[in-house]
């Protein structure tokens, strides 16, 4: 029997949770690919499931670790693989959702062994970032690799930093890296990106935050503060928290922080919809094609075992 798992991407709001909880009900468990999710305590900002949507399909990755530490993708490409094997071994169908494209790529094209950063380089670059600033390292990372550059956001000081630290201690940009790592898997995928129509999907992200701020999103920025996560914790670096926080102390007004958190968030839909055109040997559907996307999937599965 074939290792035989479902990739489903897309950007954020377009309706991931709601058609893959509809699809796995009866037959699958999820994977979540969310960078934001796998954070304790930040449920309202990251749009998790909620616990009625929990209830209903076994999820693995959401909550497992605090807001200040850090996830790698190649952590997350093994336990994911351990989790996949797992649940073809309970003879269900592991479906893997969500929306952060490195991680995806980490699995379905794989990753090279990236030799180990020494201490004075990882120093060096962190030096040089207080230096120059934001905007001056995200050049340098545009003028030795592009490539890479083009699918994170300037202000990601973590991606920019990793990216840095590859080309100046081995000469090599990560692009190469990653691209040396497309080795065949032992897991064959299917991979479902999910559009919309631009406008409609705008028009979600901006409605996912009003509803994320009736649901007690400010009160939710307040306690992880009271929790010792500030602005210096990465995981409080994300669209919404970093602007709700911005709020509270009093540097920008309530109306800033919204217009803000959804101009972000639609900055980085964007980005999201053109990483996820690159990944090849995709299937796209508009979101709202529940029942056409099911048959997809099954005919697929059902191919792949003949």
């Amino acid at each position: 029997m074939k290792n035989i798992a479902v990739a489903i991407f897309g950007p954020t709001a377009v309706g991931k949770t709601n058609l893959s909880i509809d699809i796995t009900t009866s037959c699958g468990e999820i994977i979540s690919v969310d960078s934001r999710q796998i954070y304790k305590y930040m449920d309202i900002g990251t749009a998790k499931p909620s616990i009625q949507e929990l209830s209903k399909v076994k999820h693995h990755l959401i909550d497992i670790i605090m807001p200040d530490e850090k996830y790698a993708a190649g952590e997350f490409k093994r336990t994911s693989e351990k989790l996949i094997f797992e649940i073809l071994n309970r003879n269900k169908i592991p479906f893997l959702v969500g929306g952060t494209g490195l991680y995806f790529s980490s699995l379905i094209r794989g990753m090279a062994d990236i030799p180990e950063i020494k201490q004075d380089v990882k120093q060096y670059i962190l030096d040089k970032w207080e230096e120059k600033g934001q905007l001056r390292m995200y050049s340098i990372l545009q003028r030795v690799d592009n490539e890479y550059s083009q699918k994170i956001h300037g202000n990601d000081k973590q991606r920019t930093c990793r990216a840095l630290e590859v080309f100046f201690s081995t000469g090599k940009n990560l692009s190469s890296y990653i691209k040396e790592g497309n080795t065949k898997s032992q897991i064959e995928y299917i991979n479902i990106g999910l559009t919309l129509d631009r406008k409609e999907l705008y028009d979600r992200i901006d409605s996912r935050v009003d509803q994320m701020l009736k649901n007690g999103f400010i009160e939710e920025v307040e306690s992880l503060l009271k929790m010792g996560y500030d602005e210096n914790c990465y995981a409080m670096k994300g669209i919404g928290y970093k602007e709700i926080l911005l709020y509270l102390k009093s540097k920008i007004s309530l109306d800033e922080a919204i217009y803000e958190t959804k101009k972000n968030s639609r900055h980085y839909a964007k980005r999201q919809i053109t990483w996820f055109k690159n990944m090849e040997n995709t299937e796209w559907f508009d979101s709202h094609d529940k029942e056409k996307i099911k048959t997809y999937i099954f005919n697929k599965i059902g191919e792949k075992h003949s």
